[in-house]
């Protein structure tokens, strides 16, 4: 028997991992490590669970005692899910690497039956929060040259093979897009933002319109439901065709705003809808100093009156929803190598992806349960 260790493990992708990994028999894992500054929120009575609770911008030395002391040297799999987001680019590059380097050292000095780790990074690899010339050709294939400019995703590859070579154990990236998932206190999940969103417009009596432009609404994007891409990511640390390789993942089957939109409507639209009123006519509503002005009072009375989580309004990155829905290009990525090494499944991304993320938002008290 052998033990998994989660970093990153409170985040959307975290909690899908843990859920994957909890399925399993304690026949495989006898132990699941859960590396986080705070306990993750599950809904099981599996002990094999064993938080760890560490800050990765701490001292590597601390790190690996934490690891350490929970059992960690008998890690046979890692998975690295934590981020830290900063507005300036360059402040992202750094921080994130430090993040990584820190784990990737740490994991040295404890966890050495380690035999494959595997890195979530996404799209954006491809340059899709760039656009223009920084986007790789369509579909986005993983052996698409590297976009000039700065790019985290870059640096903690090239880490992770480095480490891997060093340590002698394999390496996977695994390469999602516009993740669906619910965590409590999780600032990046599209269906988070637009699930409150939808509330608080309709807490405010306010016409749902699609926040963002015309262009984008028409377009084809993939999504990544959380459960899918756990799914899968444990799937490829258990084969070895899948070592020391890049793999995108979606939920099968890229789809339009303009398809998902009526179904977030309530209730449902018959049509969707109307095309003069796609666009700004709502001020999209930004955790920002402008947004605090604006509206502060209004969104403490939309949790109020609804008897809400007091930090449900935190559940959610309206700036993530802005760029989501205000691009003019597409994120279409090929699968063919998750197929080429047995991977069949896919996923409906609106009933296994964001009405999921609804109910259980509902279920959390971040939403009222009315929306």
């Amino acid at each position: 028997m052998s033990s998994a260790i989660v970093f990153g493990a409170t985040g959307v992708s975290g909690i899908a991992c843990l859920k994957a990994l909890l399925k399993t028999p304690t026949s495989e894992y006898k132990s699941i490590l859960a590396v986080s500054r705070r306990a993750p929120e599950l809904d099981t009575k599996d002990n094999r669970v064993k938080h760890v609770k560490v800050d990765l911008m701490d001292s590597v030395d601390s790190i690996a005692a934490g690891l350490r002391e929970a059992g960690g040297a008998d890690a046979v799999h890692v998975f690295f899910y934590s981020y830290i987001a900063k507005d300036e680019e360059e402040d992202l590059v750094e921080t994130n690497r430090k993040l990584f380097s820190n784990s990737l050292e740490a994991l040295a000095q404890v966890a050495t039956k380690l035999q494959v780790l595997l890195l979530q990074t996404g799209y954006k690899y491809y340059g899709v929060h760039k656009g223009g010339d920084y986007l790789a050709t369509y579909p986005f294939q993983e052996s698409a040259p590297r976009h000039h400019g700065l790019n985290f995703y870059y640096v903690q590859e090239d880490m992770l093979k480095e480490a891997a070579q060093k340590g002698g154990y394999h390496w996977i990236v695994s390469r999602p897009n516009f993740i669906l998932g619910e965590s409590k206190g999780n600032f990046m999940s599209l269906a988070v933002t637009l699930g409150q969103y939808a509330s608080i417009l309709k807490y405010l009596n306010q016409p749902l319109i699609f926040p963002g432009s015309k262009a984008t609404y028409d377009l084809l994007y993939d999504f990544s439901t959380a459960d899918h891409n756990g799914a899968h990511q444990l799937f490829l640390v258990k084969n070895e065709k899948a070592y020391d390789r890049a793999f995108n993942i979606h939920d099968g089957k890229p789809m339009r705003f303009s398809e998902l939109w009526p179904k977030v409507a309530d209730p449902p639209a018959d049509d969707p809808p109307d095309p003069s009123k796609i666009g700004k006519e709502v001020v999209l509503l930004h955790a920002s100093a402008e947004f605090a002005q604006r509206h502060s009072h209004d969104v403490e009375g939309y949790v109020r009156d609804n008897k809400l989580d007091p930090a449900a309004i935190k559940y959610a990155t309206w700036d993530f929803l802005d760029f989501a829905t205000s691009r003019t290009w597409s994120d279409l990525a090929s699968l063919d190598a998750a197929r080429s090494v047995g991977w069949t499944e896919d996923n409906d991304t609106w009933e296994e992806g964001f009405k999921p993320v609804f109910e259980a938002m509902r279920r959390d008290n971040i939403i009222p349960r009315s929306s």
